[in-house]
């Protein structure tokens, strides 16, 4: 995809729609940096409470675990400049985000709300590829909002999309979008990312089959450049 400067966003501000704590940090944390060092309003929502992770820690309930991802998702934001009172959090369950019912339309309801609210031009989301389910609910979400708003600009940051095979074949025309050059704010980017550290270390190690990023994972979002896809009916 070409590399594009912040302007092909216009002039309105920025909603991330990130699915999990760390998610926002991991696929848009050069584009947070440098929108706010533009003077662009960016505000965050994390779409789940993150339970889901470590569920059969003992050593950190449910809340606890809550608390902590809450807690990193803002000291990582904080890393890119942002303000705390720019993150809102729905906190649907994690791995069980609706795609629909009437669950699925409040959250969608609330997403636009706060688009509304922010005069918000563009809204970012996890790509509708990424083989996870909260992601995919992400970007259901958007394009629900998306209809309602046709003037929203929807841009896709895909996560687990790049760890898709090479054979895995997508069966639509070939992307659009952009990529930015976030080498002035990657020293911020990786500052944030580190805050995660229940996804990066063996923080919580009562758990087996508890998640954590491997350093090949992680290694993925900490180069130069970020990408976006823009939104496909």
């Amino acid at each position: 995809m070409p590399f594009a400067s912040l302007e092909i966003l216009g002039a309105g501000g920025v909603t991330i729609l990130a699915p999990h704590p760390d998610d926002e940090s991991l696929g848009t944390g050069g584009l947070i940096a440098a929108c706010l060092d533009a003077g662009l309003p960016v505000h965050v929502i994390v779409l789940t409470d993150g339970a889901g992770s470590h569920p059969s820690s003992r050593q950190f309930s449910k809340q606890r675990l809550v608390e902590l991802r809450r807690e990193e998702c803002r000291n990582g934001l904080s890393k890119l400049g942002l303000e705390p009172d720019k993150i809102s959090y729905f906190d649907l369950p994690d791995t069980k985000a609706p795609t629909s019912g009437g669950e699925f339309e409040a959250a969608a309801a609330r997403l636009e709300e706060t688009i509304r609210r922010d005069g918000s031009t563009s809204l970012f989301v996890t790509w509708d590829k990424d083989p996870h389910c909260d992601h995919f609910a992400a970007a259901r979400m958007a394009q629900a909002v998306g209809k309602a708003r046709p003037e929203l600009l929807i841009w896709h940051y895909p996560i687990w999309g790049w760890l898709l095979p090479r054979s895995k074949r997508i069966e639509r025309p070939a992307p659009e979008g952009f990529s930015l050059d976030i080498t002035p704010w990657l020293d911020k980017k990786r500052a944030a990312i580190a805050c995660h550290a229940s996804q990066l270390t063996p923080l919580i190690d009562d758990d087996p089959d508890g998640f954590m990023l491997t350093p090949q994972q992680l290694a993925r979002f900490q180069g130069p450049t970020e990408h976006f896809i823009r939104r496909q009916a």
